[in-house]
């Protein structure tokens, strides 16, 4: 600041320049300014003016310097700021080439390419062919910068050698690009052997093809089209095959290398239906459209239907079906059912029912029926399956089953329910229950499911239903099997029965199980266990006729209930054993307790084995008396040795065994016994 002040009334141009000089060292770009201003130097001004932009102040200190001739300070503060780029830029500037590229590839990595790209243009410039060749390789521009370079010094030194050079360059050079550049370089010279060398090392297929047909080799256009497969090739030899109509193989062509269009316009043309045909297909839904016109109109109607159902146009194409089958053509209903196939929700309602009633005119109900589901009339569809026998299938019934989202809930429901009853009539009874239950009906679905005879699975439905009714229905359903064989059935009937609260249908099933355990095993203890809880449980009835049944079966329980304690005496009081049969069947309505022929069987069992012949011998004639079967109560030994000492005949139907013999009101007194009414 003080030598500004002592010197600002200097005109000298020396002392501000040495000012300036100063400047750069203590980086005092503003007086700089002035004293480039009051140099002269209006170059230097306008520098450091411009220099301003950079957000360094070294880079804009150096700018000074620059202006100064400073070079290696510039090349200082450059290096302090970091800013290499200015510093690669200044070492070219200067011609120092080598420095240039060293701080280009150290620092300035970005400019690398731009750095030997500006040297090798030094160097072209130098006349050092060599040099530039390599530097314009390393900052890849060679490709376009070589070839010029060489032939521009062909043209300017009129030296053939240079393009010789540059032929040997690209031979060696590895460089498709260059290799297709030269290959048209000597097409355009009319050396076509050359051209072509060059463009199989390119893989210019297109451009290989093009030169065969220019030298007339059409076998080796053919060649090279069938092994690369090129499109652009096989296009460029079906256009010219097309100029020598040769047809057929213009087309072949055109179609192999995806230009349906042009293929089908010369099939059209020359009337080459079954290449139309054949490429019709393969193309755009628009040009099989097209196709399918125009085999439409020369009464091709089946390949018109196939093109037209490819081509999207589906309405089309069954007007088409329906014309031709109403003319006879049978052929059309393979087309029709394959066109069928592919309808779905977003086909028109209308077409969808024109297709099933079609079908349904010519008896293909299967077919009918999936249009139908298609169209979402499934009361239709199912009515058809039962008025023509159409087996509704697990998949059928699936697909006869309404979306959710589809029907309002009642309308589903009600779908739902015309299946089930159409799969029970159809005797599908486990799939008509499934559809049942889908619809809400449990009690119709379990009806179903009992008539297809599936106990594990009506057991489980019951089970997962917990509804009174059902509960009720199995059971009745499972006293129709051999409960009486069978532990785990019977458990189920009085689950059920007692979950359902079905009083009277326990103490029946009840009063059942002590009738078999009599008639089945004789044991009277058990019967009249199971006796007991069938009057308990009418006890909770409120059936009407309540008091009379409870009465009747506590009659009955006596009665029991004395001839088990006549059993019992038999072994150490037969006379309370005598005495309560010989009072239980002077009874007139001991039958419906005891079987009456236990208790004559006890009473003359115990007669024989006292020697009281007299007394079981008029026992036995009691038996014969109130018509009692004697063969299943007595031994035919202890009958034969009971008449034999009485000095009695015995009769011959006595020792008959025959079933077939027994007169019919026994067998229905019989079948009365053994509890009849609750199988």
């Amino acid at each position: 600041d003080e030598a500004h002040r002592a010197v600002k009334l200097i005109r000298s141009p020396s002392v501000w320049q040495n000012m300036a000089t100063t400047c750069v060292k203590t980086k005092r770009l503003d007086v700089a300014e002035v004293c480039f201003g009051e140099m002269g130097h209006a170059r230097g001004a306008a520098a450091v003016r411009l220099a301003k932009k950079e957000p360094e102040l070294e880079a804009q200190v150096a700018e000074v310097a620059l202006q100064l001739g400073m070079l290696n300070d510039a090349a200082r503060l450059y290096r302090e700021c970091g800013r290499f780029d200015l510093l690669n830029k200044l070492f070219q500037s200067a011609g120092k080439w080598k420095k240039a590229l060293d701080v280009a590839f150290q620092h300035d990595r970005i400019h690398l390419k731009t750095t030997h790209h500006k040297f090798a243009q030094h160097l072209e410039a130098m006349g050092e062919i060599e040099g530039a060749m390599t530097h314009y390789q390393r900052a890849d521009t060679h490709r376009v910068q070589v070839p010029r370079m060489l032939y521009d010094k062909s043209r300017e030194l009129e030296d053939i050698s240079m393009l010789n050079r540059l032929e040997d360059y690209i031979e060696h050079s590895d460089d498709v690009a260059l290799f297709k550049w030269w290959a048209n370089y000597s097409e355009s010279i009319g050396q076509m052997n050359k051209a072509q060398h060059f463009y199989s090392r390119a893989s210019a297929h297109f451009n290989l093809v093009k030169v065969a047909i220019f030298m007339r080799d059409m076998q080796m256009a053919r060649n090279i089209v069938e092994e690369t497969n090129d499109t652009a090739a096989t296009y460029y030899l079906a256009r010219y095959l097309e100029g020598t109509s040769e047809i057929q193989d213009a087309i072949d062509y055109y179609a192999k290398s995806g230009c349906y269009n042009h293929a089908i316009r010369l099939a059209q043309n020359y009337g080459l239906d079954q290449a139309l045909m054949s490429y019709g297909i393969k193309s755009r839904p628009a040009l099989m459209v097209k196709c399918a016109a125009h085999l439409e109109a020369k009464g091709e109607y089946e390949k018109a239907v196939q093109l037209y159902q490819k081509g999207g146009d589906i309405p089309k194409a069954l007007d088409l079906c329906f014309k031709a089958g109403s003319q006879g053509r049978t052929t059309m209903f393979d087309a029709l059912k394959n066109m069928a196939n592919e309808l779905d929700e977003h086909t028109s309602p209308q077409t969808i029912a024109r297709c099933a009633e079609f079908f349904i005119e010519h008896g293909q109900f299967n077919k009918a029926v999936q249009l139908l589901i298609t169209g979402k009339k499934y009361n239709r569809a199912i009515d058809l399956c039962l008025t023509n026998k159409v087996k509704l299938t697990e998949e059928l019934a699936k697909s006869l089953t309404p979306p959710k989202e589809g029907l309002a809930t009642e309308e589903r429901q009600e779908v739902l329910r015309s299946l089930a009853r159409a799969c029970k009539k159809q005797g599908s009874f486990q799939l008509a229950a499934k559809k049942f239950t889908e619809a809400g009906d449990r009690v119709k679905a379990m009806k179903a499911l009992l008539k297809s005879g599936d106990t594990k699975n009506i057991v489980y439905y019951t089970t997962m239903s917990r509804n009174k009714e059902i509960y009720v229905l199995a059971a009745n359903y499972l006293q129709s099997l051999d409960w009486q064989n069978d532990t785990s059935t019977m458990k189920n009937i009085v689950l059920f029965y007692t979950k359902a609260k079905s009083w009277e249908s326990l103490s029946s099933f009840f009063d059942a199980y002590a009738q078999m355990e009599i008639d089945e095993y004789r044991d009277y203890e058990k019967a009249l266990g199971a006796l007991k809880k069938a009057a308990e449980y009418t006890s909770k009835s409120r059936a009407p006729e309540k008091a009379q049944i409870l009465g009747n079966l506590q009659q009955r329980i006596y009665h029991m209930e004395q001839f088990v304690t006549a059993r019992l005496a038999a072994k150490d009081d037969t006379a309370t054993m005598v005495r309560i049969c010989h009072s239980l069947l002077e009874q007139p309505d001991v039958e419906s307790s005891i079987r009456v022929g236990d208790c004559f069987a006890l009473l003359i069992e115990f007669y024989h084995s006292q020697k009281h012949f007299e007394e079981a011998y008029k026992l036995i004639e009691s038996m014969r008396t109130r018509r009692i079967i004697l063969h299943p109560y007595l031994e035919q030994d202890m009958i034969e040795d009971i008449y034999s000492n009485m000095n009695v005949a015995l009769a011959p139907e006595s020792m008959d065994n025959d079933d077939d013999e027994i007169p019919d009101d026994l067998e229905e007194e019989l079948d009365s016994d053994g509890g009849g009414d609750y199988k």
